[in-house]
């Protein structure tokens, strides 16, 4: 387990998580969209007028994907390291593509901004998002263009080691990749992923995995969250084991 107690990390990390602060937008409810467990997110109740979902990261579940196909919502499913999904569904449409920061032929490597291209979906606003690719989210931040995330209304990202917020280099590359995010959406939601360690970043715990739901800001007033986490929405992804306690995820 990383033990890092560097006081140069504690500013830095703080830094870059209040800008996962959860916000609160006003009016609205959640849902857990998905299974039991593990492959389920709390997600804001919104689903009209969605043109789209892309579920970015498969394995063996298709749980969130089914719950929004069962709306009408064509999903669009990446994912290179399965030979077919574990279920089908005539609103599904499964590429066996790596998701990145660049595109790369040679290596099947396609970005989020072409793969909405090729869909035809390049002047939609209405998209929804789950990523969950194992640490290729990375990449993915720092890279993609903040007018193609404002694409998305609502976006569901399982981020992995928040530990590389204890060296300069990768602490500044995880900053990037929060600022890309933050600047058209808010985060509604945290999660521990209780399958990573918890991991000491300058003296703070921090999950080793984080699950976090994005809502676009135009989607209405926020206010800062009150809620403690887990919520009773919530689950752990490992059955047998406790959740992660997060309290108010305020830094």
């Amino acid at each position: 387990m990383l033990h890092d107690l560097n006081p140069h990390s504690t500013h830095m990390t703080r830094a870059a998580l209040r800008m996962l602060r959860p916000q609160r937008l006003l009016g609205a409810d959640k849902i857990r969209v998905g299974r039991f467990f593990d492959g389920g997110y709390a997600m804001i109740d919104r689903f009209d007028g969605i043109e789209a979902a892309y579920s970015l990261g498969i394995n063996d579940d298709v749980s969130w994907d089914i719950d929004i196909a069962a709306r009408g919502i064509s999903v669009f499913q990446y994912d290179p390291t399965i030979p077919s999904l574990p279920e089908d569904h005539e609103l599904f449409q499964w590429k066996p593509v790596w998701i990145g920061g660049t595109v790369d032929a040679e290596k099947n490597i396609e970005t989020l901004e072409h793969l909405i291209k090729q869909n035809g979906h390049e002047n939609s606003q209405n998209l929804i998002l789950k990523c969950d690719i194992e640490g290729g989210e990375w990449p993915l931040l720092q890279r993609t263009p903040n007018r193609v995330l404002r694409q998305f209304r609502q976006m569901v990202f399982e981020i992995h080691n928040l530990g590389h917020l204890s060296n300069d280099f990768d602490g500044n590359n995880v900053r990037k990749a929060f600022l890309n995010l933050t600047a058209s959406h808010h985060v509604v939601h945290v999660h521990g992923n209780n399958f990573g360690e918890w991991q000491v970043v300058g003296g703070i715990p921090v999950p080793g995995v984080i699950e976090v739901t994005m809502v676009r800001k135009d989607e209405g007033a926020f206010q800062v969250s009150d809620e403690v986490f887990p919520t009773p929405l919530d689950m752990p992804c490992n059955p047998n084991a406790a959740d992660l306690f997060l309290g108010r995820f305020e830094f």
